[in-house]
């Protein structure tokens, strides 16, 4: 059965009442927006709804206005709520702080109504166990956001499946730099590959890892709560290697810790090559490139020398974590390949690329407050031909830039006359 992920990512820029605005706001949600909604290799992920802040009062009856009213964050967080299986939540914006409690900022910000309490933002997320949801992951970057849970001198309970992520402690601000909240900075940069482990896998504890890492010790400290059963991959980056590589491994080692010695038929320069052989000698170059495999001694010598001085090979801690793994049949494959990682990847065809850039382009060019030709702004199939063959023909030339053939790379500046 399919995973259904949805996902909400707020920025909330412009305030009616409260002072100041936050413009880097805006480059947080559009950064988490596209993380979240794809793994890479342009494989989907959640399926996001987008919510900005950024249209002033006087502007919030035109037509096509951003705003985060209370009651419409609300709403969001209804539905949200509702739909099954797999949640995440990312706000960014103004975390406002009361006798009653730290509330997230809306653009109708009051003294009465200064926007959500977190803690009730906690309470639907608790209720929506009369739905389906599966895991609910919160990410916050506000000022005081690690109040959220916390009941006076308390925590309130969460239940199974939520995981918190904030930027910083009940008692902290949440700082910006170099145009983003430094909180989802980090975080984008873990779900961008940072956080991932061999298999690509990025997961709410590897993300917080990274960022608490990150942040040193005199910093905000981001805050971490989570009460769940399980490890919920929030994005696949590429993996370091091939899950079906690893499942082979207890073909090689009987044993996590046993040897395997190597000669000099597993070296394709040698005379005595095995073809056999030099197929198992290039997974084993994979697996030491993951940090799974070392020569038995001199654990920094290169295979190549293992080979010719007839030595062996053993896994390392790590490799003998994933070699209990592929023994008990617990590695399934992701889905995103590590093919995308090598040198001998395919050409991608011109066609999906510029398929992809015109859904992309027309996709974004709303949130840039710009406005794409009409004739233009229609699905890829009805693309006017003329623009269809030029921006085919343009994908073509960069990807023959960014990827020359084989034969090309080859030759070399040699090869010129």
């Amino acid at each position: 059965m399919e995973i259904k992920r949805h996902g909400l990512v707020v920025g909330v820029t412009t305030y009616d009442w409260y002072a100041p605005n936050l413009p880097w706001c805006l480059n947080d949600a559009l950064a988490m927006f596209d993380a979240l909604g794809f793994h890479d290799g342009h494989v989907p992920n959640f399926a996001c709804q987008l919510m900005l802040g950024t249209a002033p009062k006087e502007e919030s009856d035109h037509a096509g206005a951003r705003r985060v009213t209370y009651t419409d964050l609300v709403a969001a967080l209804e539905n949200l709520f509702a739909t099954d299986d797999t949640i995440i939540l990312y706000f960014a914006g103004h975390g406002i702080k009361r006798r009653d409690g730290v509330y997230l900022g809306t653009q109708d910000y009051r003294d009465e109504v200064p926007g959500l309490i977190v803690n009730d933002l906690l309470e639907m997320a608790n209720e929506s166990n009369t739905a389906k949801a599966r895991e609910i992951v919160i990410i916050l970057d506000c000022c005081f956001s690690g109040a959220i849970g916390q009941a006076g001198l308390t925590e309130m309970p969460l239940r199974e499946g939520i995981t918190l992520l904030a930027a910083a402690k009940h008692n902290q601000l949440a700082v910006e730099s170099e145009g983003h909240g430094i909180f989802t900075r980090y975080v984008l940069d873990a779900l961008n590959g940072g956080a991932a482990d061999v298999r690509g896998i990025v997961t709410a504890a590897s993300i917080y890892g990274y960022v608490d890492q990150a942040l040193g010790p005199w910093d905000q400290r981001p805050i971490y709560k989570s009460h769940s059963t399980g490890i919920e991959p929030i994005r696949f980056c590429t993996p370091l290697i091939e899950a079906g590589e690893l499942r082979r491994l207890p073909a090689f080692f009987s044993t996590p810790d046993q040897q395997y010695p190597l000669d000099r038929s597993y070296e394709v320069t040698c005379p005595e090559a095995n073809p056999e052989n030099l197929h198992i000698f290039r997974l084993f170059k994979h697996l030491q490139l993951a940090h799974l495999l070392r020569p038995s001694y001199g654990p920094d010598e290169d295979l190549y020398w293992v080979a010719l001085r007839g030595n062996a090979v053993e896994l390392t801690p790590l490799g003998r974590f994933y070699w209990e793994l592929a023994k008990r049949n617990l590695i399934t494959d992701t889905p995103v390949p590590a093919t995308l990682r090598r040198p001998d990847m395919r050409m991608p065809n011109a066609e999906s690329v510029a398929k992809l850039f015109h859904e992309t382009y027309e996709r974004l060019a709303p949130h840039y407050n710009y406005e794409t030709r009409e004739r233009t702004r229609v699905p890829w199939e009805q693309v006017p031909e003329q623009n269809k063959l030029l921006m085919i023909a343009t994908a073509a030339e960069v990807l023959a830039k960014i990827l020359p053939p084989e034969d090309e790379k080859s030759a070399g500046p040699a090869a010129e006359e």
